[in-house]
């Protein structure tokens, strides 16, 4: 056995402006210490166009005499020499016994579970290349890949009288601009714990189920939230703070909280937490047939409708009933009867009243500027956004007998019976390398209370 990891084959010395390319490419053969060898093509491309950078594949040979028919291994000039070995979950052909299947990380060492494909499938367990004690009963188990899935193996494994499901993740496919499929170098691995909990990790993060060393990210059952985790040996170093999990919620198509007919989707966590679209209003509070009932607080969670918060009584999914709502960066306050999501004003208009829109378009560049085009349109007055390009920002919020109420940002107008607001507004559009802007489009708007 050679004493230390020898390469024989092709050698790339190169200069890209993002990186220095240095390598093995073309055929090559790896002999290993431990006595294993590996012969095959070697990838060395930055842009991938002949396969994934800084990777070989070709078949592997075990010191035993088994050996990987088609294997990947990281040839990764960042890692150490002695670290170039498997990456992925392979299927390893044993000359005197059944197949096996088992995912490789960090220097060709085996991590995670594998499974032994006998008359009576049997598992071993791997931590870093050592094989842990332990008896484990395979009551289930599947295979899919290879190819664009590449291969991924689900177990579910009896200790005692616990019972674990296992998922193990071994690189994917995925098929470039040249219509070549290239292998990617990755591994991940899944563990559902017998209380409902779950792990998942990039390879090496648990040992017999439990986390061990590396990052992962937990996943709590009971309250459907997630935190990433930092463990060394065993022990937990890091933690973020627990936040609620997407992928655990139920979704769900929702009355809009402020009236109309619009419809929102909505995720519901199972302890009720409640999210409108994505995290646009947070719901906190009590719920009947799975939307707002009783007295809660929804707060604005995103880009235009942070700041505002409604505090009060809901009914079938709608503000309904007594309560307030904050537009902080408008200063507007509405407090006092709600009904089907709108607020009665006590000076409420008794008839609908009619705004005109004069409405104008320019498209400019560095070079030359268009002409304005003018629209004039009448249109009500009705609560929500206008409707207008450039100006999406601009919403009606209060409409009353003699004053209607509009919030642009931190920007709060009021427009009065004959009287006359005017908007203007720029979009730039495409910039030079140097960030210099050479064309846009301006906007101008009038809206006029009609009496």
């Amino acid at each position: 056995m050679a004493a230390e990891l020898v390469y024989k084959g092709g050698w790339q010395w190169g200069d890209t402006i993002l990186q220095r390319l240095e390598g093995p490419i073309g055929d090559g053969e790896v002999w290993y210490p431990n006595g294993d060898h590996f012969k095959g093509a070697f990838h060395l491309s930055y842009a991938s166009i002949n396969g994934p950078a800084y990777a070989a594949d070709g078949r592997y040979e075990f010191a035993d005499g088994s050996y990987i028919e088609q294997a990947w291994i990281n040839t990764s000039k960042d890692r150490k020499p002695e670290w170039w070995g498997l990456r992925g979950l392979f299927r390893i052909h044993h000359p005197e016994g059944p197949d096996s299947i088992a995912m490789f990380l960090r220097g060709g060492k085996r991590y995670g579970f594998e499974l032994f494909l006998g008359e009576k499938p049997r598992v071993i367990a791997w931590y870093a290349g050592e094989e842990m004690a332990c008896e484990l009963e395979v009551t289930d188990y599947a295979i899919e890949g290879p190819k664009e899935d590449c291969m991924t193996l689900t177990l579910t494994l009896r200790n005692g009288t616990d019972e674990y499901r296992v998922r193990q993740q071994g690189g994917d496919w995925e098929q470039n601009n040249y219509d070549t499929y290239i292998y990617k170098l990755t591994t991940r691995g899944y563990v559902w714990l017998p209380n409902g909990d779950s792990i998942d990790h990039y390879g090496s993060g648990v040992r017999l189920f439990q986390p061990y060393d590396g990052y992962l990210t937990t996943h709590c059952a009971a309250t459907g939230k997630k935190r990433s985790e930092r463990w060394e040996n065993g022990e937990q170093k890091e933690a973020e703070a627990w936040e609620y999990d997407t992928a655990a919620a139920e979704q769900l198509r929702l009355p809009h909280p402020f009236g109309g007919e619009e419809q929102l989707d909505a995720k519901l966590w199972p302890d009720g937490h409640l999210v409108y679209g994505y995290d646009q209003w947070v719901y906190d509070g009590p719920l009947a047939d799975r939307r707002p009932e009783g007295r809660g607080v929804l707060v604005g969670n995103s880009y235009g409708t942070r700041g505002r918060r409604y505090e009060g009584e809901f009914r079938n999914g709608r503000c309904e009933g007594q309560g307030t709502f904050v537009n902080e960066e408008a200063g507007l306050r509405q407090e006092g009867q709600w009904v089907a999501g709108v607020y009665q004003e006590a000076e409420a208009a008794e008839t609908p009243i009619v705004l005109h829109a004069h409405y104008g378009h320019r498209s400019w560049s560095i070079s030359s500027s268009g002409d304005w085009e003018y629209e004039d349109s009448d249109v009500p007055a009705q609560l929500g956004r206008l409707g207008f390009t450039g100006f999406r920002d601009i919403e009606i919020a209060r409409i009353e007998r003699h004053c209607i109420t509009l919030t642009q940002g931190r920007h709060t107008h009021l427009l009065t019976p004959g009287g006359q607001l005017h908007f203007s507004a720029e979009i730039e559009g495409r910039e030079w390398s140097d960030g210099c802007v050479y064309d846009g489009d301006d906007y101008s708007l009038d809206l006029t209370w009609k009496e």
